[in-house]
């Protein structure tokens, strides 16, 4: 589950960090820094890595075979 959690991370962090830079830039643009974005994709992809385990614990959970399916 670990490599399946990995390759879900790999479409989601990008995905959080992008959106929390998009929110960023959005409600703040008056911000002459850099540190607010840096820190919206830092937080992003901080985000991602819980989120990207609970969607391959999903993902494992509706692929795996029913024990009483032939009864």
């Amino acid at each position: 589950m670990t490599k399946l959690a990995i390759l879900v991370f790999i479409f989601t962090a990008p995905t959080f960090a992008g959106i929390f830079v998009i929110g960023v830039l959005t409600v703040d643009m008056a911000m002459a820094s850099a540190m607010p974005i840096v820190l919206a994709a830092l937080a992003g992809v901080l985000l991602a890595a819980p989120a990207s385990w609970f969607i391959a614990r999903a993902i494992m959970n509706s692929t795996r075979p029913r024990e009483n399916e032939n009864a």
